[in-house]
């Protein structure tokens, strides 16, 4: 009898770490842009809120991503749809996204390596990374969503 007890409180202890992992490791759900930053090196190119204005979404399921939105640089004075989507893996922080479609047609079929760290209901991606998940500073992106609830 104290077999199956222990085995029947393995296997609910079991059950309740993977449910906490895949909630803590996945971005599954839709994301709001709040925050984003090109670079390159030391200096900031382009930021949002700054000199871009505008909204994004992001969406994530278990094997797909989505994000859409509009946004102008100043001093445009237009704004200009974003949007795209595709695949993506996801193995500890290092994230990669295969893009399928892209507002920008230069971008499909290309392969994005990035960082991807999920704090609280905040996510962070920044791009590119090399094999090694280092940032390449020569030029570098910084996306930050808050988890839409």
């Amino acid at each position: 009898m104290k077999a199956v007890k222990s085995i029947f409180y393995l296997m609910v202890l079991l059950i309740i770490s993977s449910c906490n992992l895949h909630k803590k490791n996945l971005p599954i759900g839709a994301w709001q842009l709040v925050y984003a930053k090109q670079m390159s090196g030391d200096s900031v190119i382009a930021e949002f809120p700054g000199n871009i204005i505008g909204s994004q979404i992001k969406i994530w399921s278990e094997k797909n991503f989505f994000f859409a939105g509009s946004k102008k640089v100043a001093p445009d004075t237009v704004f200009k749809d974003t949007y795209g989507g595709g695949t993506y893996k996801l193995v500890d922080n290092k994230y990669q996204e295969n893009i399928l479609y892209h507002f920008n047609k230069l971008a499909e079929h290309q392969i994005f390596n990035m960082i991807l760290e999920i704090k609280h209901d905040t996510l962070t991606q920044t791009w590119p990374v090399n094999q090694y998940g280092e940032v390449i500073r020569a030029n570098f992106y910084i996306e930050k969503y808050v988890r839409i609830k």
